[in-house]
């Protein structure tokens, strides 16, 4: 049996290949299975690097006002930000404000600002008792406090970390999430 081309050349039928219906079927059992597998790990693996973000964001904020306040030889200041403007709110996951008191007033003014947080996704929490940390000028912190980062996955694992009163952090990555 033969057949043309669009070229006009003969094609012998019989050397053409195709799938069969085997085939096709086992290709589909196999990418089910490889699905099936692959997207809730797809999940957890999304959720753990977001907890670790959140986490590693909100150290870095800490590190940078206590960098600044050795640096500058002044108070510096991080703190809860319900509207990335003012040290306003109760809740972290609000945002925050890290800044330095360049006039020694005790108030954020304009240009004192040194890093904003925007709020965290909904699934994500970031709890502490504090609502500020401020660091004098050795880098010290005027209170301590144990933050914990979870979310929506109850009995996770989360994060938590300590903020020791020298003002380093004390990182435990194994903490499970309320």
């Amino acid at each position: 049996m033969t057949a043309r081309n669009r070229a006009g050349r003969n094609i012998d039928m019989k050397n053409l290949r195709g799938f069969t219906l085997v085939e096709l079927m086992v290709t589909l059992a196999v990418v089910a299975i490889l699905l099936t597998v692959g997207v809730p790990n797809m999940r957890d693996f999304i959720k753990n690097n977001r907890l670790t973000a959140t986490t590693n964001a909100f150290v870095s904020s800490l590190t940078l006002a206590r960098s600044e306040a050795v640096k500058q030889g002044r108070n510096a200041t991080l703190c809860v930000s319900s509207d990335q403007a003012t040290c306003t709110g109760a809740n972290w996951a609000q945002g925050w404000l890290a800044w330095v008191d360049l006039d020694a007033d005790d108030t954020l003014d304009a240009g004192e600002t040194l890093r904003v947080s925007e709020p965290l996704p909904q699934a994500v929490t970031l709890a502490g008792t504090q609502n500020s940390f401020r660091f004098n000028a050795t880098g010290s912190v005027n209170n301590t406090d144990t933050l914990t980062v979870c979310d929506d996955r109850a009995g996770e694992l989360g994060r938590q970390f300590r903020i020791l009163s020298t003002g380093g952090v004390s990182l435990n990555s194994r903490f499970a999430c309320p």
